[in-house]
């Protein structure tokens, strides 16, 4: 288990350990635990995040997710503990993400200009000078060690638009395609032979499909990838109301009936999903490479402990990213 997996929610899901324990990764030993230190948070390489940049974050977290249309979440009328943890592991995520890319600027010599860097330190001002006393001793985070947060997230912001911005943006109307068709699956090779007899004798496909598959549907829209290439590769290159012969696949043999080989609205939409997966698989890449070179610990009695104080109402700071997005 690699802490860097965490870098992206949508892409990785791990499970932190919660017990003192080791796992052997190319001969060595990572162990999660209290390893990284009393007040470090985690460790990947040699960037370690402290105590008090977690609390930062966490607290700004809470406020910019802690409420819905002008409804505080943070209230007894709520689960609050479910909240807690949720708020952590979206703390934990974008932590991560920041030190990940912190790293990749490292190695690739990405650095803030002094341009960047007095915003970062105005910001830092203009952010420490709006926090309370509470919040202030809640995290005890000083201007200094403020200055630091954002010179990281800085770094981050920056590397992570350069990525983003040397993503091809193009998609080609066939490769955003969506189809709509009816499905038809049977797990049984002698009963795909009789409904591929069927077919041929003139049977409606669309009453075969409702009566015979094995799925819980029988008529879906869906694009490229949703299905294994082998079926992409026969049922993309059908004509509407075009039925393809038995595929095999998955274990059985499906058959379609394409209604529409071109909806044009959802091909559009999906030309945006595959543009931003073509944006996960660029920050995906850099784990894996990253990964298979650093090692990285966590703190997991450290962060378990982290908590908001039973009277939390003081700790209202939210503005900790915007304040430094309003300064570049």
């Amino acid at each position: 288990m690699k802490l860097l997996k965490r870098l992206c929610a949508i892409v990785f899901t791990i499970c932190i350990c919660t017990t003192f324990t080791g796992c052997e990764l190319m001969g060595k030993t990572v162990y999660f635990g209290g390893s990284s230190g009393y007040n470090t948070v985690f460790k990947i390489g040699d960037m370690k995040c402290s105590k008090k940049e977690a609390l930062v974050y966490l607290l700004n977290e809470k406020n910019i997710y802690g409420s819905v249309n002008g409804v505080n979440l943070w209230s007894e009328d709520y689960d609050t503990a479910t909240m807690t943890g949720s708020i952590k592991d979206l703390t934990l995520e974008h932590l991560t993400r920041v030190y990940v890319l912190n790293l990749y600027a490292e190695e690739n010599g990405v650095e803030l200009s002094d341009t960047e860097k007095k915003a970062c330190e105005e910001a830092a001002a203009t952010y420490y000078k709006s926090m309370n006393s509470k919040e202030r001793s809640f995290t005890g985070a000083k201007k200094k060690d403020i200055i630091k947060m954002y010179y990281r997230y800085a770094v981050a912001s920056k590397v992570y638009e350069s990525l983003m911005n040397s993503v091809d943006d193009e998609v080609s109307e066939d490769e955003a395609r969506v189809m709509e068709a009816f499905v038809l699956f049977v797990s049984d090779e002698s009963k795909a032979n009789e409904i591929q007899g069927m077919i041929d004798y003139g049977y409606t496909f669309e009453r075969l499909a409702s009566t015979y598959t094995e799925l819980d549907y029988y008529q879906k829209t869906f694009a490229r990838g949703e299905y294994c290439a082998d079926i992409d590769e026969v049922v993309f290159n059908l004509d509407t109301d075009q039925i393809s012969n038995a595929i095999s696949a998955d274990g059985g043999y499906y058959f379609f009936q394409c209604l529409d080989k071109y909806n044009e609205e959802l091909s559009e939409a999906n030309k945006e999903v595959i543009v931003e997966n073509r944006r996960k698989q660029v920050l995906s890449d850099i784990v894996s490479d990253l990964e298979e070179r650093y090692f990285s610990d966590m703190n997991t009695k450290l962060w378990d402990e982290l908590d908001f104080p039973e009277d939390a109402s003081e700790l209202t700071s939210a503005s900790f990213f915007e304040t430094l997005n309003d300064k570049f």
